[in-house]
């Protein structure tokens, strides 16, 4: 129990050493950012409003629209899709988030999920026979996708979560693709 206790302060007397130490060459990089400018002839709130001194953002910088997760250009969601517009695109794309806690939709990744292990070890010939197993489970979670979207906004038609749908599948396959391109390269 006593080196239990004695580890675990170690850890937290660590953990709050190298909280320390980071904060403390932040702060220095900031004076010596605010001292070089001093000397320069810049006055301190122009140097500390444009000087980063952490890799995090800082809040009053705004996020780039092409650098975000879920759109724009690296995103899985295409910015324009034919027959869509805009509006109707940053709903499906709620509505996509809100599918991701959909019971349905857990169900459909589970049993995707699943396949993908039991085709982790077997043969040729058993991937093979699979396919259609793969094929009914990627339709049963497009399935529950589409249900829970139209489900979590009703301005959402069958024919806008289609064509979105379709979009995001048509991305994931550049990117499959893509992928094995530079696999191969490699």
């Amino acid at each position: 129990m006593k080196q239990f206790l004695s580890l675990l302060l170690a850890a937290a007397v660590g953990s709050a050493a190298t909280y320390f130490v980071m904060d403390a060459r932040q702060a220095t990089t900031a004076a010596q950012a605010t001292a070089v400018a001093e000397k320069a002839g810049a006055p301190k709130s122009a140097v500390r409003s444009d000087t980063k001194t952490s890799d995090a953002p800082s809040a009053e910088t705004p996020r780039k629209s092409g650098n975000n997760r879920f759109g724009g250009k690296g995103g899985f969601l295409p910015e324009e899709i034919d027959g869509v517009t805009p509006e109707q695109i940053a709903k499906c794309k709620a509505a996509l988030f809100k599918s991701f806690q959909d019971e349905g939709v857990k169900a459909a990744r589970a049993k995707q999920a699943e396949l993908r292990k039991e085709a982790e070890y077997a043969s040729d010939d058993e991937k093979k026979n699979m396919r259609t197993q793969f094929e009914d489970a990627q339709a049963d979670l497009r399935k529950a996708t589409k249900a829970a979207m139209l489900a979590a906004d009703a301005d959402i038609t069958d024919d806008v979560a289609d064509k979105v749908l379709d979009a995001v599948e048509e991305r994931m396959k550049q990117r499959a693709q893509q992928f094995q391109q530079n696999a191969k390269k490699k």
